[in-house]
């Protein structure tokens, strides 16, 4: 077993990267099952429906990116708590990290839009199209269910990470700082919770999700202090934890489960996911950690944010077309098929414009140790460790998002 790749001062851990390049990977896939096997109206493939129920649950993919995203966010803070913290460096750090690959993905996704509109045979309702850009740029669409998933819809998370962002900067680290790691998850649980029960309203954009959000904080000040952490079971917790998780989700059908029924079974996933991170610190040996800190693996996540940005109005075209010209079941299945690679390859090529110049150099060289493109041997990538994430500055992580899927795309 190797430690984790340390870089120019920083610590990167590849399985949580793995793991955000899986999950925004089904995200993909699960959009494509939505619309060409689900979907009664527009599906060309809806003889596979029975076959495929395991592809339903793309909404849960968000979770392990929220958790993700509290990880990473907080571990340059766990490990350096006498730091000063500055918000504004931080959002400002946030926006150079994000905002170059979001603005040109919602502005480009118009096109597609558009098109799928005429293939469908709708009008254009071109001040509508405006005003949902302008939202989208403000970060603030997924506040009105009319343009949640208006133009793209999986970017609904990405304003939902940014406003969870404010809560964490200047809320949740100063109560963390002043009154603990118990009061700031419970101050997030509950401004999480209150629209669903107080405001009744806000389901569709899954608010308690801020509460997800500071678990992922939990976990990584337990990682932080992981030397004198109490020797608890934690592989244990993380499989009970688990268990709890599958057996809330069981009931779960897509389309079907009203969004205000998800908060417990994602509140018990979240907790899960959490804490494997922490059992992953006490135990490299873990093969679901070990598996997600493979290169081909850690690969797929360092990109997964692109693939996450750009995959759905391609798969709402491609559905669009398939079904204007009333495609079979093997011309679709060819279509579908070779959409997968195309789609990822251009992810790739997306990262490597609009993400990969904007990252710190020290994270760069590190994911490029862990993936292999540097064609040397300073760390073996196929070993896993506590999280994926490189250990940068304080309020300088890297961090997707912000995947997850909704019902209706």
């Amino acid at each position: 077993m190797s430690a984790p790749a340390r870089v120019g001062g920083r610590t990167y851990y590849p399985h949580v990267e793995g793991l955000r390049g899986v999950a925004a990977l089904y995200v993909f896939l699960f959009h494509i099952w939505q619309l060409a096997i689900q979907n009664t109206a527009t599906g060309t493939l809806l003889g596979w429906f029975a076959f495929t129920p395991f592809m339903q649950y793309g909404h849960f993919a968000v979770v392990a990116f929220i958790v993700i995203s509290g990880y990473c966010l907080a571990l340059p803070v766990a490990l350096r708590p006498d730091m000063r913290f500055d918000a504004k460096t931080f959002f400002l750090r946030r926006a150079r990290r994000l905002m170059p690959a979001y603005v040109p993905v919602v502005l480009l996704s118009v096109l597609p839009f558009c098109a799928v509109a005429l293939l469908q045979g709708r009008a254009i309702n071109v001040p509508h199209v405006v005003l949902a850009v302008a939202l989208h740029l403000g970060l603030i669409h997924n506040l009105s269910f009319a343009t949640t998933e208006y133009l793209n819809g999986p970017l609904w998370s990405i304003a939902l990470e940014a406003q969870i962002y404010v809560v964490f900067a200047l809320l949740l680290i100063p109560v963390w700082r002043r009154f603990g790691l118990a009061a700031q998850l419970g101050l997030a649980l509950v401004l999480g919770l209150v629209p669903h029960f107080m405001l009744h309203s806000l389901d569709w954009t899954s608010p308690w999700l801020c509460g997800l959000f500071a678990m992922g904080v939990v976990a990584a000040a337990f990682t932080a202090r992981a030397s004198s952490m109490p020797k608890l079971p934690w592989k244990v917790l993380a499989v009970l934890a688990g268990v709890v998780a599958i057996a809330l989700i069981a009931p779960f059908s897509d389309g079907v489960t009203p969004d205000g029924a998800l908060w417990p079974m994602d509140v018990a996933l979240g907790a899960a996911v959490a804490l494997f991170f922490v059992a992953a610190v006490h135990d490299d040996r873990i093969p679901l950690a070990r598996f997600l800190a493979s290169r081909t693996v850690v690969l797929l996540g360092t990109f997964s944010y692109s693939l996450y940005l750009i995959h759905a109005p391609l798969v709402d075209l491609t559905s669009a077309i398939l079904h204007r010209v009333h495609a079979g079941t093997l011309a679709s299945a060819i279509v579908w098929s070779a959409l997968i690679p195309a789609v990822l390859l251009l992810a790739y090529g997306f990262y490597r414009v609009f993400e990969r110049p904007f990252l710190s150099s020290g994270f760069r060289k590190a994911m490029d140790i862990e993936t292999g493109a540097t064609g040397g041997a300073e760390a073996d990538a196929t070993v896993p460790s506590a999280a994926s994430a490189s250990v940068q500055t304080l309020s300088e992580e890297i961090v997707v998002t912000d995947l997850a899927a909704r019902p209706a795309i």
